[in-house]
């Protein structure tokens, strides 16, 4: 191993020999000595023997290597305790180096099986998960120090078929998840945001349409902004005029071809099955009302970025829907038109900005396959572990 590699990979020291027989075997000593005690920081030392600590490093052209460092022991005349010699790169009690345990860590989470990786580099499978476990926690205990995002998007999910359920916490302003806990209500999730720092600097936080989590909200992010995922909004305004058009048209049944065509948006249809809708409209004409509500809700819905002038100007006519929705008579109709009143000034405040739930739902999906790989987690804190070392 040359000195310039050794160099970049572990400083801090110089190398007094190497050979290589098969195994690359490099003898260092440590550039910096100890000049005081680390109990009582007394600067009067004196040298207890010489010892040799030999220790795994990164691989060499294809070829394992040692590292075999030149160590003292020391005594401190002032407190009369004695301590070892503390190394640059290498942790108390661990016989590798941590840029040669961080590559094992690495290939293990990019998804190489602890049994694999194990026979390739002469270890345990038990050993493999010690050191990624170890890293994992390492990055779970920088949470504790850094304070909530401004930006945050708040959603649950299951665990298991047991419909056991855990919030996600995930930062919207970088694409990252900041910390989940177990639980979706106040009560389980209480005792967590106690202890979460910086709650009082959350500026937004994008949810869907949950009262439970608004009420949550509300209560422990006192300035916080309250702000509608668009697509939970938009799904819901679907689903309830599909009910309202099959409320009308009974006949249509689970009729797969006409719901999917009344529920596709009117600049996503193809000629052909822009011709169908016409057909269909033609065949049953109560239903081009409720198409054109649809088409009418989810255009509002789907606003983004406007200015404050333009959201007030766009009042009014979310409110006159919500009206007409009122006065339908139809018990669809009156849920739908009752949640947007409900979710008024969430939707409202959801025009202002592009940010949304999306980026929370696609970590979701990632959780899934974390946990298909494990084929189930029976400790939460493993299984946060592993979400916070791969989408953290």
């Amino acid at each position: 191993m040359s000195p310039v590699n050794l160099q970049l990979t572990l400083p801090g020291y110089r190398i007094v020999q190497w050979e290589s027989n098969p195994r690359m075997r490099v003898y260092l000593e440590v550039l910096d000595p100890p000049r005081s005690c680390p109990y009582c920081a007394g600067s009067s030392l004196r040298s207890k023997g010489r010892y040799q600590r030999r220790v795994r490093h990164l691989d060499c052209f294809g070829h394992p290597s040692e590292v075999i460092i030149n160590c003292r022991r020391y005594r401190c005349v002032g407190c009369a305790r004695s301590f070892v010699q503390p190394l640059p790169g290498i942790r108390p009690g661990r016989r590798s180096t941590e840029p040669w345990r961080r590559v094992i860590y690495e290939r293990h989470q990019d998804g190489i099986p602890a049994s694999a990786l194990g026979k390739s580099e002469g270890l345990g499978s038990a050993t493999v998960s010690r050191i990624y476990a170890q890293f994992t926690e390492r990055k779970a205990k920088e949470r504790l120090s850094l304070d909530c995002p401004q930006v945050l998007g708040i959603d649950e999910h299951t665990l298991h078929k047991g419909q056991r359920f855990a919030t996600t916490f995930c930062d919207l302003k970088r694409h990252r998840v900041f910390d989940l806990s177990p639980g979706r209500s106040e009560a389980e999730l209480a005792t967590y945001l106690q202890t979460l720092r910086g709650r009082e600097k959350v500026r937004v936080i994008c949810i869907d349409l949950s009262n439970t989590y608004r009420a949550m909200i509300r209560r422990w992010f006192p300035n916080a902004a309250i702000v509608a995922d668009r697509f939970h909004a938009v799904r819901l305004a679907g689903l309830h005029l599909l009910r309202v058009a099959r409320q009308l048209c009974p006949e249509l049944g689970w009729n797969r071809t006409a719901l999917g065509l009344l529920r596709r948006r009117s600049e996503r249809l193809e000629p052909a099955q822009r011709q169908r809708l016409a057909q269909l409209f033609v065949q049953y004409p109560q239903l081009e009302p409720v198409y054109a509500m649809k088409e009418k809700v989810c255009r509002l819905l789907c606003l983004k970025m406007l200015s404050k002038q333009s959201c007030r100007q766009r009042i009014p006519e979310l409110l006159h829907v919500i009206q007409t929705l009122s006065e339908s008579g139809l018990q669809a109709a009156l849920t739908l038109a009752k949640a947007l009143s409900d979710w008024r000034e969430e939707i409202v405040r959801m025009w202002r900005f592009s940010r949304n739930n999306g980026i929370t739902e696609g970590f979701h999906r990632k959780m899934k396959l974390i946990q298909r790989r494990a084929y189930g987690f029976r400790s939460f804190q493993n299984y946060r572990l592993r979400v916070i070392a791969q989408c953290g």
